[in-house]
């Protein structure tokens, strides 16, 4: 007969004490909450050992310690004072606030800059003032994947918006960027244009890197070389931005005949930029944006644009993690949902 061979035994409390050269009594506090009794760099070294030895607190024991809040935290990585302020996340944000409400959970809002990482961020989940997290961060790649393995290793339920991060407990809800974007630029080389710029602010959101790689595709399928001088990444999402990327292009040996912007709002200041030296929209150089706010459809001229669907994003993310959370299961751990071109006069 075979020999029965053994289960890999799960790490301990006792194992992560040892690992980050603390207490057991340590590791309890962050686990339970009390992550307050600690320094900051004690907390980290105990959620590292707990990532590197897939530590995850056993649910049913702190269910006994800690009843249900039903809160729900978004916790953002934006460097933009005025980030609340931001269309998109106004959206995103909108949609988990509907859901929520109708299903009985509150939210908790916690913000921080995408400079480097911080455990302050993960403080609702830490100190179990939240059941469940969503993640919409910017910030290069490392440090959003240190966020959501962090979020993961605390085995706590979570969407990331944009990026697909493949933790154990952790879904994503994306919009289609890099097709609307492929779509915009085959727009533009459909009308003849060869030198078309890409204007983005300085932090890196995973879905203006899908965006990016769109406006490539379509140079790449159309036979058209890519000129880094071309793309500018400067300055963060508002109009004033728009105004000084487009400059900088404009100020070029070869500048372009036409221009993707990253958002709608950036777009608003590259019109400005334009009319301000001179230049007619569409006829001299062409402009789009991305996203379709409400004041799109309104500018002069009208802004050809993709159209996304933040809203629905909050609305799905949220169905779904409240789903997970009252006992239910994901169909599928990552959700694309389709984004459309808008035609406008702009371009």
């Amino acid at each position: 007969m075979e020999a029965t061979r053994p289960l890999a035994r799960r790490a301990t409390m006792r194992d992560v004490a040892g690992r980050a050269g603390v207490s057991t009594q340590t590791v309890s506090n962050l686990v339970n909450g009390r992550g307050h009794l600690m320094s900051d760099e004690t907390r980290a070294r105990v959620e590292t050992a707990m990532a590197e030895l897939a530590y995850h607190p056993n649910s049913a024991a702190r269910g006994l310690r800690s009843a249900r809040t039903r809160t729900l935290a978004f916790l953002l990585l934006d460097e933009g004072a005025r980030f609340l302020a931001d269309p998109m996340t106004d959206l995103i944000l909108a949609g988990i606030g509907d859901v929520a409400r109708d299903r009985g959970y509150r939210m908790l809002i916690q913000a921080g800059r995408p400079e480097q990482t911080s455990t302050d961020l993960l403080g609702p989940v830490l100190e179990n003032r939240a059941d469940a997290a969503f993640l919409f961060l910017s910030g290069e790649p490392v440090l959003r994947a240190w966020y959501a393995a962090r979020l993961a290793a605390l085995g706590v339920p979570g969407v990331v918006f944009e990026d697909d991060w493949d933790e154990p407990g952790l879904l994503s809800v994306a919009a289609a960027n890099r097709d609307g974007a492929r779509q915009l630029a085959e727009v533009l080389i459909a009308a003849g244009h060869r030198r078309i710029g890409f204007v983005a602010a300085r932090a890196r959101w995973p879905m203006v890197e899908q965006r990016r790689r769109g406006y490539d595709d379509a140079l790449a399928a159309a036979g058209i070389a890519a000129d880094r001088a071309l793309a500018r990444f400067e300055g963060v999402w508002d109009a004033r931005a728009g105004v000084d990327l487009a400059a900088a292009l404009l100020a070029g040996r070869d500048p372009p005949t036409a221009i993707m912007c990253g958002n709608d709002l950036l777009a608003l200041g590259v019109i400005q930029a334009l009319r301000q030296s001179g230049r007619r929209v569409p006829d001299d150089v062409a402009v789009t944006g991305f996203n379709d706010f409400e004041f799109a459809a309104f500018v002069d001229p009208a802004l050809t644009t993709v159209r996304t669907p933040g809203y629905e994003m909050g609305r799905t993310a949220a169905e779904r993690l409240i789903d997970v959370l009252d006992g239910g299961s994901a169909a599928d751990r990552r959700v694309v949902l389709p984004v459309e071109l808008i035609r406008r006069s702009s371009a």
